[in-house]
């Protein structure tokens, strides 16, 4: 029994992915149309690109922080490699940004979770990467600041996932040993990698829609396809 559980908040409370693709399919079919090209061409082109960039997170680290200016340089590369005028990739990123706010909502199982493990007696603790403004927006609309004990947000703290000075931090603020806390969060990297390098449990969420890889950055010590999974983990 842990006495202090920490969440990842993009695609584990929130769920990202979907407020993405339904961005893009918009974006993609607006834009496809100004340039005379294939909508599903163009997406699949910017899907590439971001694979392409993302790959080593360690070397990208820093676009964490500007998001649309690294989402604007795949978008670029999308449309070259299409054979189209990139000029506009900054207006695009601005638009998806835009779009995917309005989207973004909470998985169903987010706060009824968070709700039973304050029940269960436990710490709560949020560790995010990304821009301060972004991610406090987020907290902010959502109303996840009152369910923490902590949050860590990579803006605001200099640091991001998987520095183990984040980890130690949300530990010193509530008040427990690596041994004694938990870290859920869908990226194995940053996440599940980041969380074990500091002796914190590290459960990888993977919503019924990621694959670890033989070549993944860590083993977790849990998976999970979703949150209500976890009170029954919690009640061993």
């Amino acid at each position: 029994m842990p006495r202090a559980i920490f969440f990842d908040m993009d695609d584990t409370l929130l769920d990202g992915v979907k407020a993405m693709n339904a961005a893009w399919g918009a974006i993609c079919g607006d834009v496809a149309q100004r340039l005379g090209a294939d909508p599903e061409a163009l997406r699949k082109a910017i899907r590439h690109q971001g694979g392409i960039f993302w790959k080593d997170e360690a070397a990208v680290g820093h676009w964490r922080l500007d998001l649309e200016g690294a989402r604007a340089l795949v978008v670029a590369n999308a449309l070259t490699a299409e054979g189209l005028d990139p000029s506009g990739a900054l207006q695009i990123a601005a638009d998806y940004g835009r779009l995917h706010r309005e989207y973004l909502q909470p998985f169903d199982d987010a706060f009824a979770t968070l709700e039973a493990v304050r029940a269960a007696g436990l710490h709560i603790g949020l560790i995010t990467n990304g821009p301060r403004a972004l991610q406090r927006d987020k907290i902010d609309r959502f109303g996840i600041e009152k369910h923490m004990d902590v949050i860590v947000i990579e803006g605001e703290f200099g640091r991001g996932k998987p520095d183990p000075a984040v980890f130690q931090h949300a530990l010193r603020t509530v008040g427990v040993q690596p041994a004694e806390a938990w870290h859920i969060g869908d990226n194995l990297y940053a996440d599940v990698g980041g969380a074990q390098s500091v002796g914190i449990h590290g459960v990888w969420i993977h919503r019924d829609r990621l694959e670890r890889r033989e070549d993944a950055a860590a083993v977790p010590d849990r998976v999970i396809a979703h949150l209500t999974e976890l009170p029954a983990l919690l009640a061993g």
